[in-house]
């Protein structure tokens, strides 16, 4: 009997997934992974103040919003999330190389340095870690300035992309939601920790 019950939950687990699946890769939810994870990094660097020699879990989350950032507007071109597993993986080059040929605009100079010289970072599903002097803390105003700029580019087209496959709702919703999006990302560009 409770092997039984063991394969009935397996099929049932495995429907209700893939029925989550296509929300969980969407476009809209990418962009708010990867605004979420810019957000931890930079309330982490806020109230924790934590050399880079003790901890580098701030880099690691400011990257993978990067990561998310740069998928998000890929999802909403129409990469598929096999594609983006299979083909972009966790390299922060190839991300944004497909974001370019696909439409992302030509990044300010400080977001195309920040992303090339954190890239050998991230890749291979880990982090690597960021050479710093001892006693050092982060400088996450890069990272945070880069994954911003990112998402502030996809956010109307993970907001369309959203509405057409997902959402129930009116022009006037898509409004709404695109406009508390980029005061979100106002208010996180707000905190951004400015060189010293």
């Amino acid at each position: 009997m409770m092997n039984a019950q063991r394969q009935y939950k397996g099929v049932e687990d495995s429907a209700i997934s893939a029925n989550i699946e296509p929300r969980r890769t969407a476009a809209l939810a990418l962009w708010r992974y990867g605004h979420d994870y810019l957000k931890s990094a930079q309330q982490l660097c806020e109230s924790d103040r934590v050399t880079c020699n003790e901890s580098q879990a701030l880099y690691h989350l400011a990257a993978q919003g990067i990561e998310f950032a740069l998928k998000s507007f890929l999802r909403a071109q129409g990469v598929s999330p096999a594609d983006l597993s299979s083909r972009i993986g966790h390299s922060l080059l190839d991300a944004l190389q497909e974001a370019l040929a696909r439409g992302l605009p030509s990044p300010p100079a400080e977001v195309m340095h920040t992303i090339q010289t954190f890239a050998p970072h991230l890749r291979d599903d880990q982090f690597r870690y960021v050479a710093a002097l001892y006693g050092d803390f982060p400088d996450l105003g890069p990272l945070l300035t880069a994954g911003v700029w990112i998402l502030a580019q996809s956010a109307e087209s993970a907001v369309t992309d959203y509405f057409v496959y997902y959402g129930l709702g009116t022009r006037a919703d898509e409004g709404a939601m695109l406009r508390r999006m980029r005061a979100d990302l106002d208010a996180t560009a707000s905190r951004i920790p400015r060189l010293q």
